[in-house]
C-alpha cells in the first residue's frame, strides 16, 4: 500500500533538503527519498569536505611561513590521512545536521533509490525492500555526477573522481590534473600544499575559463610561484596505465604520475529515475523546467545541477525554495541567474558576480572599471596576505554594478556585498556612500567602486 504526502522529494542534496524544508514550514508534508546520506554528493562528498580539505591545506601553508610572524616551528609534520579523516568528520557531522532537520520539520525519510512510476507515484528501492510513495507534486533533486573522457574509465584509484579525492587518505607522490575549473583548481592546490608534485591540464586557453582573464592570469602565476605546472591549450588524447601508475597522453607528449584526476566537469543524473515513462522533457542533457521549476509534466519538479547551470550549491537551494513555494500556491519570485555568486575556494580564494569585462563590452555598455589590489589594504597587509583584487565594472552614465571579480583572501565572503548591492539595484554611488569598517577586507571593495568613480582614495 502506498503512503501518500503533499510532497515527495527525490534527493536531498542542497536543493532537496531546503526545498523538502521551505515545504514543510509552508504547512506541507513532506516524503524525503536518498540513496546516500542527506546533504547529497555536495555535503559528503563535494563542498563541504573539500573546503575542510583547503582550510588544512592554508593552516599547513601558515604553519610552513610561521617565522614572517615571529613564529618558529621545528620538525612540522603535515598528515594527509589525517586531513582526510577530519574532512570526513566535518562531512559527517553536517548530515547528522540534515537528518536533525528533517525531524525537526516532520520530514519522513525514506533511505533507498527513487524512481518516478507516474506524475504521483515514486517506488524507493532501499535495503529493506521497495516502497511506493504517493505525492500531490514531486520534486526531482538528484543532482550530478563526474564526467570523464571519452575511453578514461573512472577507477577511484588510479583515475580518480573528485569523489575519490575526498575518499583517498593516501597521498601520491605525483598528480595530473585534467580540467582547470574550481574543482581542478581546488584539488591541486590541497595536493600540492602537502607536498604532491601537481600539474594542471586545461584544453582552453586559461584556467577558471568562466572568471575574467585577469582573475585567471592571476591565480595561474601564483599557482605557479608555488610550484604547480599549468598547461593550458592541452588536449588530452589518452590516458592509460604505466610509468609510476598512469601516463596521461597529450599533443604536447606525454605526462607520468602516480594517479590522475579527473575535472572535467559534472553531467546530470537523469538515468534510471523514470523521466522517460513519462515524457519529461530533456534539454543538452538537463530536464528543461519553467521559472517555477516544473517539468513538462505538470506536478512534477526539478531543481538543482539536473536543471542546468550553474552547477552550484547555491542556486540549487534558491531553486528548491521556488518550487516548494509553487506547490504551497505562492506566487515565488522567478531567480535571477544573472545574479548567481560564482566562488573557487582556492589560495587565492576567487569570486565573481555579473558580467566579465569583455562580455559587458560585447553587449555594447560603455563601461568603467574600478581596481584596488590588496597590496593596498591595511587589512591584507596585517594578515599578511595581499595577493589579488577586487575589479568593479560599472555602467558609465548609469553607475549600475555589472559586474565584479574578487581575486584574494576571503573573496568568496566579500562577493556578497555586491549580490546583495545588485539585489537592490544599488549603484556605485551608494556604495561609495556606505561606511565601511576600518581595517577590513571588505574596505577593498569600496576603494574598488571609488575607484570606478575616479575617487579612489589609497592608491
Amino acid at each position: 500500500m502506498a503512503r501518500s504526502f503533499d510532497v515527495v522529494v527525490v534527493g536531498s542534496g542542497p536543493g532537496g533538503y531546503v526545498g523538502a524544508i521551505r515545504a514543510a514550514q509552508l504547512g506541507l508534508s513532506v516524503a524525503a527519498v536518498e540513496d546516500d546520506r542527506p546533504g547529497g554528493v555536495c555535503l559528503n562528498w563535494g563542498c563541504i569536505p573539500t573546503k575542510a580539505l583547503l582550510r588544512n591545506a592554508e593552516v599547513v601553508h601558515l604553519v610552513e611561513h610561521a617565522e614572517r610572524f615571529g613564529i618558529k616551528v621545528d620538525n612540522v609534520r603535515a598528515d594527509y590521512a589525517e586531513a582526510i579523516k577530519r574532512s570526513r568528520g566535518v562531512a559527517d557531522r553536517m548530515a547528522k545536521g540534515v537528518e536533525f532537520l528533517f525531524r525537526k520539520n516532520k520530514i519522513t525519510l525514506f533511505p533507498g533509490t527513487g524512481a518516478l512510476k507516474s506524475k504521483t507515484t515514486v517506488e524507493v528501492q532501499g535495503a529493506s525492500g521497495t516502497e511506493t510513495l504517493e505525492g500531490r507534486a514531486i520534486i526531482l533533486a538528484t543532482g550530478s555526477q563526474p564526467r570523464s573522457l571519452p575511453g578514461v574509465t573512472i577507477d577511484e584509484k588510479t583515475v580518480i573522481s573528485s569523489n575519490g579525492a575526498v575518499r583517498n587518505e593516501a597521498r601520491p607522490a605525483s598528480l595530473v590534473v585534467i580540467g582547470a575549473g574550481a574543482v581542478g583548481m581546488e584539488f591541486a592546490d590541497v595536493y600540492a600544499a602537502y607536498g604532491t608534485k601537481v600539474t594542471v591540464l586545461e584544453a582552453l586557453d586559461r584556467v577558471l575559463p568562466v572568471e575574467d582573464p585577469e582573475s585567471s592570469a592571476l591565480v595561474a602565476r601564483l599557482f605557479g610561484r608555488r610550484g604547480i605546472t599549468i598547461k593550458t591549450g592541452v588536449k588530452v588524447s589518452a590516458v592509460r596505465a604505466g610509468g609510476p601508475g598512469a601516463v596521461v597522453e597529450t599533443g604536447e607528449g606525454r605526462i607520468e604520475a602516480e594517479q590522475v584526476l579527473m575535472a572535467v566537469g559534472r553531467g546530470a543524473r537523469t538515468e534510471g529515475i523514470g523521466l522517460e515513462g513519462l515524457g519529461i522533457e530533456l534539454e543538452r542533457g538537463f530536464v528543461k523546467v519553467s521559472p517555477t521549476m516544473e517539468t513538462s509534466v505538470k506536478g512534477v519538479y526539478s531543481i538543482g545541477d539536473m536543471a542546468g547551470a550553474p552547477l552550484l550549491a547555491h542556486k540549487a537551494m534558491a531553486e528548491g525554495v521556488v518550487a516548494a513555494e509553487a506547490i504551497a500556491g505562492r506566487s515565488p519570485r522567478p531567480l535571477d541567474y544573472s545574479n548567481v555568486p560564482s566562488c573557487t575556494y582556492c589560495r587565492p580564494q576567487v569570486a565573481s558576480i555579473g558580467l566579465s569585462e569583455a562580455r559587458a563590452r560585447d553587449n555594447g555598455r560603455e563601461v568603467t572599471i574600478g581596481k584596488f589590489p590588496f597590496t593596498a589594504s591595511g587589512k591584507a597587509v596585517a594578515l599578511g596576505d595581499t595577493d589579488g583584487f577586487v575589479k568593479v565594472i560599472a555602467d558609465k552614465a548609469s553607475g549600475e554594478i555589472l559586474g565584479v571579480h574578487i581575486v584574494g583572501p576571503e573573496a568568496t565572503e566579500i562577493i556578497h556585498e555586491f549580490a546583495v548591492g545588485r539585489t537592490l539595484e544599488a549603484t556605485v554611488e551608494e556604495i561609495v556612500h556606505t561606511i565601511h569598517a576600518h581595517p577590513t577586507l571588505s574596505e577593498a571593495a569600496l576603494e574598488a567602486t571609488l575607484a570606478a568613480l575616479g575617487q579612489a582614495i589609497h592608491m
